[in-house]
């Protein structure tokens, strides 16, 4: 049994649809980030967390990897081409398309007001716009990122996708905008979102 320390409304609607995904039971415990029930489990207060017996694994990007490689679905095997190219794709996810809807977000509502920029929000549209456009030119043709086969970053752009749409972010229409229907048809995506609706389970 698994346990999800984290709001569904944070990434840990990514836990959350990875573990619908892989089919296994699990606990969610809501907790807002930042809080001190948060530090109990992260220092930095962020969220998601995942108890695992007596141990706990924080960051839900290496969470869905943990829980992917644990139960040999939805990844490839470390030290595999198949797995760098993934790894590959799961960077792209976090460092081009999480990215410029993160710093939009702090400088929309999440940063005091005191420190917000709002001046950077048009370089974030920029960077989201460069991002679909090397999502597009990489998907190819490919159902998924990988091919076929669905896939740990197809969680994380899958995500994103609706948070752009929360930026106001523009969503290419064709093959960009068909790859994100088609992750967001998927049955335990539509699970996830449910318990995010519902605010837990």
């Amino acid at each position: 049994m698994y346990t999800v320390i984290g709001s569904p409304q944070t990434r840990a609607i990514r836990v959350i649809w990875c573990l619908e995904e892989l089919g296994v039971e699990y606990d969610l415990k809501p907790v807002a980030p930042g809080s001190d029930e948060a530090k109990k489990y992260n220092p930095t207060g962020k969220v998601p967390a995942l108890l695992v017996d007596d141990d706990v694994i924080i960051d839900s990007v290496a969470i869905c990897q943990f829980l992917a490689d644990r139960h040999g679905e939805m990844t490839y095997p470390a030290g595999s081409i198949e797995r760098a190219k993934m790894d590959s794709w799961v960077q792209f996810a976090v460092d081009e398309v999480d990215q410029p809807c993160w710093v939009w977000s702090k400088n929309d509502f999440l940063y005091p007001e005191g420190i917000r920029v709002p001046e950077i929000k048009p370089a974030c549209e920029r960077e989201f716009k460069r991002a679909m456009h090397g999502l597009e030119e990489r998907l190819g043709d490919n159902k998924y990122v990988m091919g076929d086969t669905f896939t740990v970053p197809d969680i994380l752009l899958g995500q994103c996708y609706g948070w752009a749409k929360f930026c106001g972010f523009d969503i290419p229409k064709g093959r960009v905008e068909d790859y994100f229907k088609c992750v967001c048809r998927r049955p335990a995506f539509i699970k996830a979102m449910k318990t995010r609706k519902a605010g837990g389970k």
